[in-house]
């Protein structure tokens, strides 16, 4: 069971970051036919800057888990990494469970400002573009962050108990 609740989340983190990934080359493009457009042919594309928000934040906060996942979030691993492997899992376990109250938090309260954005017909002011979609990425990927770290959290605890069960020298 665990097995497949891994694999379906590995698969759910890297359909988000492939998402995450071509919406940052649309972005790229639509910044590109922007500037274009503003420079050569002195016609901008209207909307453009509150387009670029939208974007950027589905971009970020859909590879969150799937960066934590591989560790690839910055870190300060300079006192970490002269500790032993014990140790380092004690300290991820820490540094993990803070980040996991801290997502939960950001999960629940955006979730909150995803809901009354799409009641209230929240646009952006000036090309009034709906905004709801944009603010979802944010506890959608909080949330999956959180079922990330929770489950990081469970392996070094398991690997930590697992070895104080287990004889440091044998006779």
């Amino acid at each position: 069971m665990a097995a497949l609740a891994r694999k379906g989340l590995e698969a759910l983190e890297t359909g988000l970051n492939l998402l995450s990934a071509v919406i940052l080359f649309l972005l790229m493009f639509y910044v590109t036919a922007e500037v274009g457009m503003r420079y050569l042919l002195n016609r901008p594309l209207p909307g453009h800057l509150e387009a670029s928000e939208l974007l950027i934040v589905p971009a970020v906060f859909l590879a969150l888990s799937y960066v934590q996942a591989r560790r690839g979030h910055v870190g300060m691993d300079i006192l970490r990494d002269r500790f032993r492997e014990p140790v380092r899992r004690g300290v991820d376990c820490v540094t993990d469970s803070v980040a996991l109250a801290t997502f939960v938090i950001i999960a629940w309260f955006s979730w909150s400002n995803t809901l009354l954005s799409f009641r209230m017909g929240d646009v952006t002011p000036t090309a009034h573009f709906p905004t709801w979609w944009s603010k979802l990425s944010v506890p959608v990927g909080s949330a999956l962050l959180c079922v990330r770290l929770a489950m990081q959290i469970a392996e070094n605890l398991a690997t930590l108990l697992a070895r104080q069960r287990t004889p440091r020298w044998s006779p």
